[in-house]
């Protein structure tokens, strides 16, 4: 499942708050601006002891996919985890939102500036520096009831980042088989959060069971000047409004406040909780995606074949097409073949009698 936003729309909070609440503690960096730089793929494999995976990104210096990457353990910089050491965990994590200053050559190199589309570039600093993430990709195997069912959880950095890092849009996030996209409930769809949706994650294949939309920081919305009726009035134009843009049914979008969630999990406010409707989401990952799990690969499969009928359909066609126009050419050399070789050998003759003349002509001499 991957989950994907805009940046500071509190990707790493709602992580925070589903699957690291027990650390009474804030796991992921999760602070106000951007936090998660690099894409973050969380899952458990039993084989592995619990441990951060990190790929430098000079890698993408080189040819070779990640997943090639992926092959190659001793080029990753790792960590191991102690799970019973929140703030152990804490520190390791925090690896995720590290950063380095290269020149703009180098960050040319790396994918980070293009000449072509200067609006989209990072800011330069007063030594004419770009900051880019350290990191190209990380990897986190830990123990979690979710986890151990075999969900994978991608967490992706912002709009620039799924821009720069060409395997988020090429390989990852289509190989997932849900997404997560996260929303601001304060601000609703933006500009940038349409973009997204449209470019990276609507396909005409996919089931409504595979995309979840979560309306993040309902809390904003919580105004001591308003009555329960007219915030859940509210909350409700919110998630209609969001339906109707983002074109899928209004079940499918959730409004929660994953910072109050945490809060209410850390401080065991169970009022709060229930307000927060973390609960919701954690039953429409655990019992919706998760129980949903056969259909929504079931649906991947076919997609999946249908999509390979219709490519090689269209290899055959184009093919069955040249073969069609070589044939007909063929045909229409046919006639003319014969027309050519009786002119061919009319002029044959004639050469024949010329040259016969002209050898009478040789001996007279």
């Amino acid at each position: 499942v991957a989950f994907v936003a805009e940046f500071s729309r509190g990707k790493s909070e709602m992580i925070n708050a589903v699957f690291f609440a027990g650390y009474g503690r804030r796991i992921m960096p999760a602070s106000a601006g951007r936090t998660t730089m690099c894409p973050t793929e969380m899952g458990y494999d039993a084989d592995v002891p619990p441990c951060l995976r990190l790929l430098p990104i000079e890698t993408r210096l080189e040819p070779q996919a990640l997943m090639e990457w992926r092959m190659a353990p001793e080029k990753w910089t790792r960590i191991d985890l102690d799970v019973k050491n929140p703030q152990q965990l804490a520190t390791a994590l925090e690896k995720v939102a590290e950063t380095r200053k290269v020149t703009q050559e180098e960050a040319r190199a790396l994918g980070f500036w293009h000449s072509q589309s200067p609006e989209d570039n990072p800011v330069l600093d007063a030594q004419g520096l770009v900051e880019v993430p350290r990191w190209r990709h990380a990897l986190i195997n830990i123990a979690h009831p979710l986890l151990k069912q075999g969900l994978v959880i991608l967490d992706t950095p912002g709009l620039n980042a799924i821009g720069a890092e060409p395997e988020l849009t090429v390989s990852l996030i289509p190989q997932a088989h849900a997404v997560v996209f996260i929303l601001g409930a304060d601000t609703g769809v933006t500009k940038s959060d349409l973009s997204i949706w449209r470019e990276h994650l609507v396909t005409e294949s996919d089931s409504s069971d595979a995309r979840l939309v979560v309306l993040n920081k309902m809390d904003t919305l919580w105004d001591e000047l308003s009555t329960p009726a007219q915030i859940k009035d509210q909350i409700e134009r919110q998630k209609q409004t969001t339906a109707d843009i983002l074109g899928i049914p209004h079940d499918r979008i959730i409004a929660v406040s994953a910072q109050k969630g945490l809060v209410a999990k850390v401080t065991d406010d169970p009022e709060l909780l229930e307000r927060s409707c973390l609960p919701v989401l954690e039953e429409a990952l655990g019992r919706g995606m998760m129980g949903k799990r056969q259909k929504i690969l079931a649906d991947a499969m076919v997609s999946g074949i249908s999509e390979l009928r219709t490519e090689t359909s269209r290899v055959i066609n184009i093919r069955k097409r040249d073969l069609t126009e070589q044939m007909m050419e063929l045909k229409g050399l046919q006639g003319k073949n014969s027309a050519v070789i009786k002119h061919m050998r009319s002029r044959i003759s004639n050469e024949q009698t010329e040259f016969d003349l002209g050898g009478a002509k040789i001996h007279a001499v």
